[in-house]
């Protein structure tokens, strides 16, 4: 079922084969919409993008992961990894203005410092 297709693909993804953890993640989405895994299956398909290098896909899976269920137990991490991911795409502007709103919707949240951190290094005002 759902559960054991999405530790089949974060098993995948533990053992760096990105590409199949993707594939998986991605039929996932396909295979149970509406699942309440979803975001959790799109912010991982996000990271095994990203271990592929895919960083504008990557930045697609995390805007789905956050859009999915943005005050759920991935939202800030979906919402930091889609701002970084901007930035390393060259998106600077969008990318400060997302990495921002992790403090604005999440104050208190640890990965609060991941995204200030991140938008000293792109040069955020």
């Amino acid at each position: 079922g759902e559960q054991g297709d999405i530790e089949r693909a974060q098993a995948a993804l533990a053992a760096g084969d990105f590409r199949s953890a993707a594939d998986q993640l991605a039929a996932f989405v396909t295979t149970y919409p509406g699942s309440p895994l979803t975001a959790d299956a799109n912010y991982l398909r996000g990271e095994a993008l990203e271990g592929l290098g895919e960083t504008t896909n990557a930045a697609r899976a995390y805007l789905e992961a956050f859009s999915g269920d943005p005050n759920g137990p991935k939202a800030p991490d979906a919402l930091f990894k889609l701002g970084s991911s901007l930035g390393k795409i060259g998106q600077t502007q969008d990318a400060c203005l997302t990495l921002a709103e992790v403090n604005v919707r999440f104050p208190g949240n640890p990965t609060v410092t991941d995204a200030q951190r991140e938008m000293q290094i792109l040069g955020c005002r």
